[in-house]
């Protein structure tokens, strides 16, 4: 008989009122791994909420270990903490955020992470949120030009979506191992649309 002891480290980076969450950082003790940087939709969890469950955050814990990694740092493409899920209604481009993923892209600490997009294909009519994409990649590839982009996929092949949201893979693919997979960064997909 033995004893196993598992910690997981949570930290979040927060404004000050706790309106904003700009990066939650899981990290397991005692596994050996690599460092990813994920880039998803927005964040629940901020010190209020700190110890609840969260779906997103669940799916990716249980997986790390297989996806390799020992650290994710999860950022997001909006900032706001909310409860239940985002409207694209009145939705703005967040510019503080934004700079917050260029400060995190352009630091050389940076090297040591794979850079992983899992925000989905949600809300694919937002012109917020298309921009706010296009931005990310189009950061990440001014620091990064030959740097590798990955997102995540599963065992189960017919389930193979660009950029898949943990949520989705959670739904479908929970029981499958998941892995990481190098993907193509398209000059469409820098393209920054202009109006709405």
């Amino acid at each position: 008989m033995k004893t196993i002891k598992a910690t997981i480290h949570t930290e979040l980076i927060t404004s000050d009122d706790s309106k904003h969450t700009y990066e939650v950082i899981k990290r397991l003790d005692g596994v050996v791994g690599e460092k990813g940087c994920l880039i998803s939709l927005y964040p629940t969890r901020n010190e209020t909420n700190a110890f609840a469950s969260d779906s997103t955050l669940n799916h990716l814990v249980s997986h790390m270990q297989e996806l390799g990694l020992n650290e994710l740092r999860i950022i997001n493409l909006f900032s706001v903490v909310v409860d239940g899920k985002l409207s694209a209604k009145g939705l703005q481009v967040d510019v503080e955020n934004l700079q917050y993923i260029e400060s995190i892209i352009s630091d050389k600490s940076f090297d040591d992470y794979k850079f992983i997009i899992a925000w989905g294909n949600t809300m694919a009519s937002s012109f917020a949120c298309q921009r706010t994409k296009a931005e990310v990649l189009n950061i990440f590839k001014k620091y990064r030009p030959k740097a590798k982009v990955f997102h995540i996929t599963t065992s189960n092949e017919t389930i193979d979506v660009d950029f898949a949201h943990p949520l989705f893979l959670g739904i479908r693919a929970n029981s499958d191992k998941w892995k990481l997979k190098e993907i193509t960064i398209t000059p469409q997909m820098l393209e920054i649309p202009e109006k709405e």
